[in-house]
C-alpha cells in the first residue's frame, strides 16, 4: 500500500457524494434541544435529560406523535 501525503489529501478534499457534515446532527443530538440546538441539563440525579430546554422554554409534547417515525418524541417550541 502506498503511503500518501497529508497535503495530497487535503488537496483531493472529499468525495462529492459523501457529505462533510451532518446539518441535522445537533437537532439528532438527544443532549441537545431539537428547537434552538441549546445544552439540556440533566435531571436531579444527573441520569436522564430534562423535557424542557431552559434556554428557549421548548417542552416535550408528549401528547403528539411524530407522523414520520410514529413516536412520541416531539418538542414543541413557545
Amino acid at each position: 500500500m502506498n503511503k500518501v501525503s497529508q497535503h495530497k489529501i487535503e488537496a483531493e478534499g472529499i468525495p462529492k457524494n459523501v457529505s462533510k457534515t451532518d446539518r441535522f446532527a445537533l437537532k439528532k443530538d438527544p443532549k441537545r434541544c431539537p428547537v434552538c440546538t441549546a445544552k439540556i441539563e440533566k435531571i436531579g440525579k444527573g441520569i436522564r435529560y430534562q423535557n424542557k430546554c431552559n434556554a428557549c422554554n421548548a417542552v416535550l409534547a408528549k401528547d403528539i406523535k411524530c407522523s414520520r417515525c410514529n413516536t412520541n418524541r416531539v418538542w414543541r417550541g413557545s
